[in-house]
């Protein structure tokens, strides 16, 4: 290859352009879904499930800490004190409390919860490689309709991270940029929140676009060698594609959360994370399929992550519980008043657990004021479908430490996930190497979403 050629496959680069890979995807057919949307609500961090979800009030005080259950308004469920709008809601949601997994690390603790696959590696520094297995929403939108005029996919408000070590399973992996989530960068409680390039209407057909565009135009003829090339022909496509979904009314006006009545932007909080779940919601209406809302940002700093190794009573009761009590709760209760809730499926998870006892240590560091990481056994939250809310799922040991009964993998959440919007978990893909292997290894299980 000459200078002139690395030259433009480099602007191709700059541009945030690939050539598509070949021969990655096998399409097969598509079941009717039962789902239209699916939104995940990531946790990052990994939220206590001893003092949210699976409390154990006659456990010793070094497991059970301060936190005292409450009823909810279903007889027999009980959930933490410090979530009292959920508590009188318990109909429209399920607890899972027996999941459970293996690994230990944050980023390959998560990549298993949003791809549904397996970590090849459970270490502190695993970053996202071309050879991932693609997000939840990157498997949707490798089977969504060329004629729908939304992204298939949606993540927001930022990516995670483990500190310095971007979290893996956040992209299109091995099917490639082109099927990656569109992802939403800032704070849409902000003001001067817009979704860059898509502000402003009319804005959009004049600088930013029309720029992209001349750009476009000049690469393409400066690299007049590549005429011809099929895999360059299937990126114009894909380019063209791309304009038009960001050019579509449908989209601008899902991001367009000023439309919103004040006050129901008040009852989601006034927060990113409010704000995060009520945009959710425009986009769940405006037709996309998977929605990832990440509650994080970088763990192991000091952003409003759950990652409680030190205070974590205090962190839980005054800075995460509330206003997740607050944003999670008006959720719910939006959709379901919309009637959304029925066809779509809604997952609120962390990437793990804690530890049982206070001060346990299992290798990443920890005080007597907080829980480790724990992934043997944790709850989560599921909502939507016909198998209804008002449920709980699953039931752990004395000490929540290890599933009692009816454990749950990650794996047979994602093929729960993928059947509910009417994709065969069992369809086969080609990964970058060209091996053959399902979308998941997990089975449906019917008891989560009914279907």
């Amino acid at each position: 290859m000459n200078r002139r050629e690395w030259l433009c496959l480099g602007s191709l680069g700059w541009l945030g352009m690939s050539l598509p890979r070949p021969a990655i995807a096998q399409t097969g057919s598509r079941r009717t879904p039962v789902a239209r949307s699916c939104v995940l609500f990531l946790l990052h961090g990994g939220p206590s499930q001893l003092d949210i979800w699976d409390l154990k009030p006659a456990a010793p005080p070094e497991v059970r800490g301060s936190f005292h259950p409450i009823a909810t308004n279903v007889p027999g469920i009980q959930i933490t004190e410090h979530l009292p709008r959920l508590a009188k809601m318990a109909q429209r949601y399920t607890i899972v409390r027996s999941m459970t997994h293996s690994a230990i690390f944050h980023n390959a603790a998560t990549y298993y919860v949003t791809t549904g696959q397996p970590p090849l590696r459970d270490v502190l520094a695993v970053t996202p490689s071309e050879n991932d297995f693609p997000h939840l929403g990157a498997q949707v939108a490798l089977k969504q309709s060329p004629s729908r005029n939304v992204p298939a996919a949606v993540s927001l408000p930022d990516p995670v991270s483990d500190g310095p070590y971007t979290t893996p399973g956040q992209n299109g992996g091995f099917l490639g940029a082109r099927y990656a989530p569109f992802q939403i960068l800032g704070d849409p409680s902000a003001e001067s929140f817009a979704v860059e390039g898509l502000a402003g209407g009319a804005a959009l057909e004049g600088k930013a676009l029309h720029g992209r565009q001349e750009l476009l135009r000049t690469v393409n003829g400066r690299c007049g060698w590549l005429a011809g090339d099929r895999a360059v022909e299937q990126l114009d496509r894909h380019q063209q594609r791309a304009m038009e979904l960001l050019t579509s009314e449908t989209t601008r006006r899902a991001f367009e959360l000023q439309r919103e009545n004040a006050r129901l932007r008040e009852r989601y909080g006034r927060h990113k994370y409010g704000q995060s779940l009520l945009l959710a919601r425009r986009l769940v209406e405006a037709g996309v399929q998977l929605i990832t809302v990440y509650w994080g940002g970088k763990v192991n700093n000091p952003l409003p992550h759950w990652d409680t190794h030190f205070n974590n009573n205090r962190r839980l009761k005054e800075e995460l519980l509330p206003p997740f009590d607050q944003c999670f709760s008006a959720f719910l209760e939006d959709l379901d008043q919309r009637g959304l809730l029925a066809t779509t499926r809604v997952v609120c998870m962390g990437e793990f657990g804690r530890t049982p006892r206070f001060g346990q240590d299992t290798g990443n560091g920890v005080d007597q004021t907080g829980r480790d990481h724990w992934s043997q056994c944790y709850s989560l939250v599921i909502a939507g479908g016909p198998a209804g809310g008002g449920r709980v799922l699953g039931r752990s040991d004395r000490f929540a430490a290890y599933p009692a009964d009816d454990p749950y993998t990650p794996q047979e959440l994602a093929a729960s996930i993928l059947h509910a919007l009417g994709i065969d978990p069992q369809e086969q893909v080609r990964d970058g190497f060209g091996r053959s292997m399902p979308l998941s290894t997990g089975r449906v299980r019917d008891t989560l979403f009914g279907c």
